[in-house]
């Protein structure tokens, strides 16, 4: 499973971006994140995640915190 970033994520419409370690910039949902209830990711933190190629780029799943 990849690893990166996450370099922003809004709380109100639980969407945001991780960067890639490999550079690459994936789109992320609070639907994506392991765990119960609305989950929320902040600035800087690390991730683990699957990516899949969608339409408009790459999104993740099954997103991981490394650091909480």
């Amino acid at each position: 499973m990849p690893t990166g970033t996450v370099i922003l994520f809004n709380d109100i419409s639980g969407t945001g971006n991780i960067r890639g370690d490999d550079g690459v910039l994936v789109k992320v949902s609070h639907k994506s994140l392991i765990g119960d209830g609305y989950k929320i990711l902040d600035e800087g933190q690390r991730v683990k995640f699957e990516t899949v190629r969608v339409l408009a780029g790459f999104e993740a799943r099954s997103v991981i915190l490394l650091d909480e």
